[in-house]
């Protein structure tokens, strides 16, 4: 599937233990909060419940297979930093409770493992659940290491 070893979910959920809403990140403009959001919402889209532009989804299923190739390559730690963000997972609110975020992603990280089988993903069409999940570790791993947690 892919030559990039990740952090298990256990690991990144662990990582979490060391982050607090004073958290400073190495670069963005994220908040603690807004990051921990930004990743659970990223999940939510990952895992196919948040829907995107028709446009996306041709882009996804025409061109997308490079980019997700280019990706299973990237380490986490060295993909691009300030990438444009979609905006149906841009966080603006800067009012956030971090606790509410940390205990939500969370939440989903752990639910991860009960992701089985093909997935409708709404932007690059069926995928395996198993990328779908690399995708969102290797995802999340990027933020952590904006947050000095890895």
């Amino acid at each position: 599937m892919s030559k990039v070893s990740l952090l298990s979910i256990e690991e990144l959920i662990e990582k979490l233990s060391y982050i607090n809403s004073d958290s400073v990140p190495k670069w963005g403009i994220m908040n603690p909060s807004q990051m921990l959001k930004h990743c659970s919402i990223f999940i939510d889209l990952y895992s196919g419940k948040i829907t995107v532009p028709f446009w996306y989804k041709y882009f996804g299923v025409t061109i997308g297979k490079l980019f997700l190739r280019y990706i299973s390559k990237t380490n986490p730690l060295k993909t691009p930093k300030n990438i444009r963000t979609e905006k149906s997972i841009k966080i603006s609110d800067t009012s956030l409770n971090f606790q509410h975020e940390k205990d939500a992603l969370i939440q989903k990280l752990r639910k991860l493992n009960t992701l089985k089988g093909q997935i409708n993903h709404p932007i690059y069409g069926t995928m395996k659940s198993e990328k779908v999940i690399f995708l969102i570790i290797h995802h999340t791993t990027h933020h952590f290491n904006q947050f000095g947690l890895i």
